[in-house]
Formats: structure tokens, sequence, C-alpha cells
């Protein structure tokens, strides 16, 4: 059992270990597996996605086009008084590298009210199978699954290799519903 600052650096170098062929196919499954997802999704869904850093799934190449296409409500998230505000994101065009160097939605992109978000794909540096989650260290997604507006679905985005048995979480982290990798859909029974 690791402490967070230990499993962080633990998961930061099995990231790093990934060569890009085996990042990108992961993306292209990982892609696969939210698009077979998101054909059971209502019609007129909102959903928030992430992407940018290169240890993480390419969700704008490999799924983005492909939710506009099913009509997909999506948007992005900005940095605006250390919250994550999400706006609308209508075309890749929309996007831009922000703070972090995560892609972010450029500023005349609308405002989404977080209440008005059904899905939320979270990103993390671990995940357990029980729906724990252990992030990059900033606050920024436990703070907005937090919101007491927030009654999305929580859906974790990850590579294989982030999953582990045990996370030692506190009283301010989320846990997640739901996360897909690679190797598929994992849904969490109950708490580890």
């Amino acid at each position: 059992m690791h402490d967070k600052p230990t499993l962080r650096q633990l998961m930061r170098e099995r990231l790093r270990a990934m060569d890009e062929a085996t990042r990108s196919a992961a993306s292209v499954r990982i892609a696969a597996h939210l698009k077979q997802l998101a054909a059971t999704w209502p019609a007129g869904v909102t959903v928030a996605l992430f992407g940018g850093l290169k240890n993480e799934p390419d969700l704008v190449t490999h799924l983005l086009p492909a939710l506009h296409a099913q009509g997909v409500r999506t948007c992005f998230f900005q940095i605006e008084h250390q919250a994550l505000q999400p706006r609308e994101v209508r075309s890749m065009e929309d996007l831009h590298r922000g703070q972090m160097n995560v892609w972010e939605p450029d500023p005349q992109c609308p405002h989404i009210d977080i209440a008005a978000l059904d899905i939320i794909l979270v990103p993390g540096l671990a995940f357990t199978r029980g729906g724990k989650r252990l992030g990059r260290g900033g606050g920024y997604y436990d703070r907005l699954l937090a919101h007491p507006h927030c009654r999305a679905r929580r859906i974790a985005v990850a590579f294989d290799v982030q999953i582990v048995d045990h996370i030692t979480v506190e009283l301010h982290d989320q846990h997640i519903h739901q996360i897909i990798t690679e190797s598929g859909l994992i849904q969490p029974a109950a708490s580890d």
C-alpha cells in the first residue's frame, strides 16, 4: 500500500514507460469502447471531455468527432478562479492549449451550467475497480464532482496500467461510477 505522493510517482513512471505506439493503440480501443457506450446514451445528452496531456488517452482525435456526429453536446473545461468551468465545444477548432497544456475551450465558447452536465469523462493517475480515484494533486476534479449542482455520471477514462488494487482516500476525494480502459468497461460493484 502506497501513500498518495508515492503512488502518484509510481503512476507517472508507468505512464512514461508507455511508448507512443502503445498509447495510441490503447487510445483507439478506449474510444471504440466509449463510442459503444455512447450509443446507449439518450438523445441530447451533454458530455464533458478532457485531454491534452501526453500520457492521457486521446479523446480529442478519437472520440470528439464521433460524439458530434451522433448529436452529443460536448464541452471541455476552462480553469477559472481555481475551478473547472464547462464551455460548449462544437468542433475541434474551438479548442486551444490552455493552462497546464491541456485542451481548453476558446473564451468565446458558451458557458454550460454544471447542473446541465449529464456525463463527465474523468481523468486521473490511478483508479481502483471499486471506483476510487487518485488525481494529479490539484483537486480540480474533486471540487467539480463535489459541487452541489453536479449530478453527472462520472466515467473515468484510463489505461489498463492505471488500475491499482488500493488507493488511500480522504473525505474530499470523489469516487467515480464507471471506468473505461482499452480492455473495456469496469463497473464498480462496491467501494474497496
